[in-house]
């Protein structure tokens, strides 16, 4: 009898231990989950991090920052408790950008908005984290800016980092690929991946990404846990007149061929269009403005050479002045090569030529010798 005791009493207590190592599996998918069974908890994360814990009927129960700037949230947003989930996550995206979070780029453009479905977590309704993600928008869209949306769910967890019959705590390859695409506003058909790396930052679990776009270079960090995008920059290409692609990083001496500036300006940009040849250095040649005429007026005065009398800017072809008087006009009835000087040739002039004398010019006196 006192046997049969013992022995019952052995499987109570084995009953007893088997049922509390069930609990506490339970329990710990429910910790994952971030609440008691039907309910969950959703995640926000901008660069301020917060745990949205709700339950079953989608009511919001605790809040809870998961860094400083989201415990500082938090701390603005006492009345939180029993509304709605859609409502608080709409409350705390103005709080974000009332706080300037928003301002803090990456890469030239606002914080993606993430929103992460903590494994486990149960849906009050199908379609909750569809209103999750339209409220996000209309947030955003009240707010008058713009940021990229990326809803993470049970799917986007990789199931080769499930150990143990824990939930895998890193996303995939492919959603942080989807991620670091939509923080640098580029479109999947349009990327090419060149390197793909997972590792640890300091302890962070981060994919390291590499890949290119319409020419540009880009390198962006995801982290493996939060979907948050640590570290992105890029290398804009810039396209040269001669037709040559260069970025805009490159550095001198780096084989900029289309770069030889042997144009006007020395701005950079060879200007075969602009060699300037011609007169004012105005960056223009001027072909027909070489200016070897008069007045240096940058005209070429092709009929004002000026090789006329007065040096007034015009050939006087007639105005050569050979004759008399020096008066502008060639007399050419002028020429006054008879007596007083006064413009006309005196061919008749009886004043005293000496041609008929008298005889004093010997011409007919027997002096000249002609007829002796």
């Amino acid at each position: 009898m006192k046997m049969k005791k013992r022995l019952l009493a052995a499987a109570v207590s084995l009953t007893l231990a088997a049922t509390a190592v069930l609990t506490g599996c339970g329990q710990q998918k429910a910790a994952e989950g971030g609440s008691e069974a039907g309910a969950g908890t959703l995640i926000l994360s901008v660069n301020p991090e917060i745990e949205i814990g709700y339950d079953g009927e989608g009511k919001v129960l605790t809040l809870d920052g998961r860094n400083d700037d989201g415990a500082q949230i938090v701390g603005t947003y006492p009345d939180y408790i029993g509304k709605e989930c859609d409502i608080v996550l709409e409350d705390l995206i103005g709080a974000i950008y009332e706080e300037g979070y928003f301002a803090d780029e990456i890469d030239g453009n606002s914080r993606n908005i993430v929103l992460q479905l903590v494994p486990g977590s149960a849906l009050p309704e199908d379609d909750f984290l569809t209103r999750m993600s339209e409220r996000t928008q209309n947030a955003v869209k009240n707010l008058n800016f713009s940021s990229g949306i990326v809803m993470i769910d049970d799917d986007d967890y990789d199931p080769e980092y499930a150990k143990n019959g824990a939930y895998s705590p890193y996303i995939t390859l492919e959603k942080a690929k989807e991620i670091a695409l939509k923080q640098a506003g580029v479109s999947a058909s349009d990327a090419v991946f060149e390197e793909k790396e997972f590792d640890f930052d300091d302890g962070t679990p981060v994919f390291e990404l590499e890949f290119s776009a319409g020419g540009n270079y880009y390198e962006y960090d995801v982290d493996a846990r939060t979907g948050k995008v640590i570290r992105g920059e890029h290398e804009t290409a810039a396209v040269q007149p001669s037709g040559t692609v260069q970025t805009a990083s490159a550095s001198a001496g780096s084989g900029s061929y289309g770069n030889t500036d042997y144009g006007a300006g020395s701005d950079g940009v060879t200007d075969y269009g602009n060699t300037d040849y011609g007169a004012g250095s105005d960056g223009v040649t001027d072909y027909g403005n070489t200016d070897y005429g008069a007045g240096s007026d940058g005209v070429t005065d092709y009929g004002n050479t000026d090789y006329g009398a007065g040096s007034d800017g015009v050939t006087d072809y007639g105005n050569t002045d050979y004759g008399a008087a020096s008066d502008g006009v060639t007399d050419y009835g002028n020429t006054d090569y008879g007596a007083a000087s006064d413009g006309v040739t005196d061919y008749s002039s009886s004043g005293d030529s000496g041609y008929d004398d008298g005889g004093s010019s010997d011409y007919d006196s027997g002096a000249s010798d002609y007829d002796d």
